[in-house]
Formats: structure tokens, sequence, C-alpha cells
């Protein structure tokens, strides 16, 4: 029989170089399997984050009132944006003036509701709360409650008294006062933070965003979608409707886009996302615009 002979030199050479070039091609795979992952985990991590802002920010400005955008406490515009909150029932009915004069009304530091209740308790407003008033013509004044009082001479009749800050919309018919809660949101950028006032409270939303802008959209009376048209903030802040080129631009939604960065391999990841909201609507008000109080 002939002797059982092992591998020769060469032949263990070789077999050496097949499984290097092996462990290199599989050790390159898996490099390129765990970037690849470190990547995905950046940006799902991204994306979450993104997503989360998004959802706290459309959820809130759903329940803005009848689709108000206001400049209390924070002015709207590009990169922050301000809108009341309902935080009572029904509007309370407003009476005229005894003079029956609208200037009278539109420079008065106290407005007059009926409410069939038997003690300012029971009113739903108190001093410290602000409230929205809104007229047929779509105007509307947020005011801030310094004292509430029985008017004399009749019951169910109040005094909503806003000394400092006097009204500046006209009485008409079926002029409403409600309850709310101010909410606003801005964006400082030399600290990259997105912050959430509400009722005068202030704290900060989210960290770390590379970019946060908000963007009007508005229906052209050619029937298109328009962002940001001309003359869409003349008063500085963004109105629910206005006269422009060829008629009447209304405010249909606005288009939120967030932007973060993180990380990944030695380098930076950047992602963008983009949520739009559509404003509420009410078939007997809809507020054209929020003035300020003088």
């Amino acid at each position: 029989m002939r002797a059982r002979r092992g591998f020769t030199l060469t032949e263990l050479l070789i077999a050496l170089g097949i499984l290097a070039t092996l462990m290199a091609a599989a050790y390159g795979a898996v490099v390129q399997a765990l970037r690849f992952q470190s990547d995905q985990e950046a940006v799902t991590s991204l994306q979450a984050k993104l997503r989360r802002v998004m959802e706290v920010f459309t959820q809130d400005l759903r329940s803005a009132v009848f689709g108000g955008i206001t400049n209390q406490p924070y002015p709207s515009g590009a990169e922050s944006i301000s809108f009341a909150l309902m935080d009572g029932g029904a509007g309370y009915p407003v009476l005229p003036h005894d003079s029956g004069s609208n200037n009278s009304f539109k420079r008065a530091a106290e407005v007059k509701v009926v409410s069939l209740v038997a003690s300012t308790l029971d009113l739903g407003i108190r001093r410290g709360d602000t409230v929205l008033m809104v007229n047929a013509n779509g105007q509307a004044v947020l005011l801030p409650v310094t004292n509430v009082n029985p008017v004399g001479g009749g019951p169910n009749r109040w005094h909503i008294v806003h000394a400092g800050c006097g009204n500046t919309i006209d009485y008409t018919p079926n002029t409403l006062v409600f309850r709310v809660v101010t909410l606003g949101f801005r964006y400082d950028p030399s600290t990259r933070t997105l912050w959430e006032q509400r009722g005068g409270v202030e704290r900060p939303l989210a960290f770390d965003l590379s970019r946060f802008r908000i963007e009007y959209v508005y229906r052209a009376p050619n029937g298109r979608d328009v962002v940001n048209p001309i003359g869409y903030d003349a008063t500085g802040t963004p109105a629910i409707e206005f006269d422009g080129p060829g008629g009447t631009y209304t405010l249909r939604r606005l288009q939120i886009r967030l932007g973060a960065e993180a990380p990944s391999r030695g380098r930076i990841i950047e992602r963008e996302y983009v949520g739009q909201v559509e404003l509420a609507s009410n078939s007997t008000y809809r507020v054209r615009e929020v003035l300020s109080c003088k």
C-alpha cells in the first residue's frame, strides 16, 4: 500500500490564500452591512423624532378656533405662529353699547355679554382669562380679561372688562365672545430649539432641529394653491382671507418643514419632514383676520 501523504507547503499556502480571500470578502460584506445599519438607524431615529414633533404641532393647530391665526403670544410668520384654542363651551352673545354707537363699542375697554347664570362664578370667564371676540364680518380680537361684573338694571347680563387693551373691531349682530387659551410656537435657530407657549407658560418642545419653516398655502381666485402669495401678511399676521391680484385669496392649509441631523460613521446625516395641516372651519363663523387690541 502507498503511504498516505499530507499537504505540501504549496498546497497549504494556496489553501491559506483562498481562506484569506474568503475572509476578506466576508469582512467587507460585514463592514458594509454595519455601515448600512448605522445609517438606517440614524435615519429611522431622525424620522421618528420629526414625526413626533409634527404630530404635536398638527394636533394643536387643528383645534384652533375657526382656523384663526393670531399674533399672541408670538408674531406669526415663517419661524413662529400663534393661534387660539377653545377653552370653554359655546360663545357668549355680545350686546351693543347703550348709546348704539359703533365707534363707542369699537374703542371700549369692556364688552357686555348675555349668559343665563346666577353669578360670576357660574359664568365661566374670570379675571386672568383670555377671550376672543368675533363679529359676523369675520373680524376678531383677543382681549385679556381684567374683571367680570354684573350689569346693573337687568339679569343675565355681564361686563367682561379688558382694561388697558381696548376693542378694535366693529359690532355686528351675532357677535360672540369665546374663552380661549393662546398657544404659540417659535423656532430659535441660534439654539436649534422649538419652543411652545401655552397659557403664558413657555417650554421647549424639541431640541436640535436644523430647520423649521412655516409656509402658508392659499387658494387663489383661479382655483390654484399658492404658497406665500404677495400680500398675505400685509398686517404682520397672515390673514385667513385677503383681496389680492384677481380676487380673494383664502388660506387653506399650513405646510410645515422640519429638519434634523444625526452623526453616523463620522459624518452628518440630515433628513427633512414635510407635513400639511388643514385649518379648522365653521359654516357660521369664519375668521378673516385677528386684530390686536389697543
